[in-house]
């Protein structure tokens, strides 16, 4: 039987949403203020039962507020930030972790927001073996054609080098 979520039927379960868009509170604080289990609460996100209509809604609030998302991820850095100092203080290593991965992860959005952090894939055509069966089959069926056989193989190697394309 399939296990129902607490978070879900909570009769304040949009004012929970919201906290967690936010990340204004942390799961054991929501889960007190609440009567819930901090387990729910993590079931609940990591199952993806945050409404996307919620998040949306909140991210134009946001966005209507902020610049940029550049200017949200920045100030959400520095909250990291703060944070992390915090942790250090108390010399609490869990949380000095976790804030340390939140800095990264959030120095990864700002890269990709500003475009320095590129996490398009790269095709490498000349060392995909499609390419190199379709590239040989070719050069063997234009073999008695010598010049032929050597204006496609001009072509094949400027768009390998990726001067051929456009």
């Amino acid at each position: 039987m399939t296990r129902v979520c607490t978070v879900c039927t909570h009769g304040q379960r949009y004012d929970i949403d919201s906290i967690l868009v936010d990340r204004s509170m942390s799961y054991r604080d929501i889960a007190s203020r609440y009567g819930l289990d901090k387990s729910a609460i993590g079931r609940h996100v990591s199952s993806g039962h945050i409404s996307e209509l919620l998040a949306l809604a909140r991210d134009a609030e946001t966005h209507a507020r902020a610049d940029s998302l550049l200017d949200r991820v920045e100030a959400l850095q520095s909250r990291t930030e703060e944070a992390l100092a915090k942790a250090e203080e108390s010399e609490n290593l869990f949380a000095t972790f976790r804030g340390i991965s939140e800095m990264r992860r959030n120095l990864e959005l700002i890269g990709e927001v500003t475009r320095e952090l590129n996490r398009t894939p790269t095709l490498n055509l000349h060392m995909n073996p499609e390419y190199i069966a379709i590239r040989t089959a070719i050069v063997k069926a234009v073999e008695p054609y010598p010049e032929v056989r050597e204006a496609i193989s001009q072509a094949m190697l400027e768009v390998e080098d990726g001067n051929g394309l456009g």
